[in-house]
């Protein structure tokens, strides 16, 4: 089968567009699933930079991806609530116990898989897992309830972009930053307001806001601390938060360890099937475009898909 592997740590231009033999068999806990496409995360650079390597030792050579849409074709003991046959999203990562999912065949633990979404194209689906796990989790995290103020930081990105129509369909009222060139999309998202990231002079007139989602990487958190109500909570996704310069301002601060388990993908499944929000699809490309598919999704808007498979006929 084909896959997409490193040979050795360094930049994802060096990726490689192996021959290999595959997985065929899955032991308990796993499914065995034949891909239609796979999604780019900023974990799956991390890997592929050696930024793990330390703490989770791999052996080259080492198949890339996280995030998968297929079919499952085998499942391990232990397993249930799947059938061979089932349309199916997940993670397959090297890093969560899988077998890396750019590649034509993927096994995968079955905790971090659920049906896929009957309102999408199977290959869509892929953008799903990490960055729907990751808004929802954030958004029930945080409490957001009707009539709260939300605050998305980076709301034009992948998981903003769900966070900010995640929030909206339970009745909050969101104000989000983006980049100019993502306004209006993010208008059309659900926000009431949208601020342009790299300019701070709108913070003179806002509210107090309830609650901060940021999900906008590299941002010190600490500045933000001042537009939150007392008590207010900032959750970050990524951005590392001093306890007591939090506390010194009045308010709660966090940083959110992404699951992308059944129920919680099951969840946001249910969300993209009653129309509560729509996904970002960037770019899509050929599986053996791996290198390419890497640099575009540093710029372009969206989730950046690899297209395996067309496996709707089967």
């Amino acid at each position: 089968m084909t896959a997409i592997q490193i040979q050795n740590y360094g930049p994802t231009d060096q990726v490689v567009v192996a021959d290999t033999q595959g997985p065929t068999e899955v032991s308990e806990g796993h499914l065995l699933v034949r891909v239609a496409a796979a999604s780019i995360n900023q974990i799956d650079t991390g890997i592929a930079l050696g930024y793990m390597a330390e703490d989770m030792p791999l052996e080259f050579p080492i198949t890339l991806g996280t995030d998968y849409s297929g079919i499952v074709e085998k499942i391990g003991p232990g397993v249930e609530g799947f059938s061979v046959g089932d349309l199916v999203i997940g993670q397959a990562g090297v890093a969560m116990g899988g077998s890396g999912s750019f590649a034509e065949y993927a096994v995968g633990p079955a905790v971090f898989a659920a049906h896929a979404p009957k309102s999408l194209p199977l290959v869509e689906a892929a953008a799903l897992p990490l960055v729907g796990a990751s808004a929802l989790q954030a958004i029930e995290s945080l409490r957001i309830i009707p009539g709260m103020t939300v605050l998305v930081l980076g709301g034009g990105g992948a998981i903003g972009s769900l966070g900010v129509q995640l929030a909206q369909a339970v009745g909050a009222k969101v104000i989000a930053t983006a980049g100019p060139a993502d306004h209006e999309d993010v208008l059309a998202l659900g926000a009431s307001e949208v601020h342009d990231y790299a300019d701070q002079s709108w913070w003179e007139d806002l509210p107090a806001v309830d609650v901060i989602l940021d999900a906008s990487p590299g941002l010190d958190p600490a500045p933000y601390y001042g537009l939150l109500r007392s008590g207010g909570t900032m959750l970050s996704l990524s951005s590392q938060h001093d306890e007591a310069t939090a506390s010194a301002a009045g308010v709660s601060a966090q940083t959110q360890l992404s699951v992308p388990v059944t129920d919680v993908l099951d969840q946001f499944v249910a969300a993209v099937d009653a129309g509560h929000v729509i996904l970002r699809i960037g770019m899509t490309l050929p599986l053996a475009r791996a290198a390419e598919a890497f640099a575009a999704d540093e710029t372009t808007p969206g989730k950046t898909l690899l297209i395996v498979a067309d496996l709707t006929e089967r």
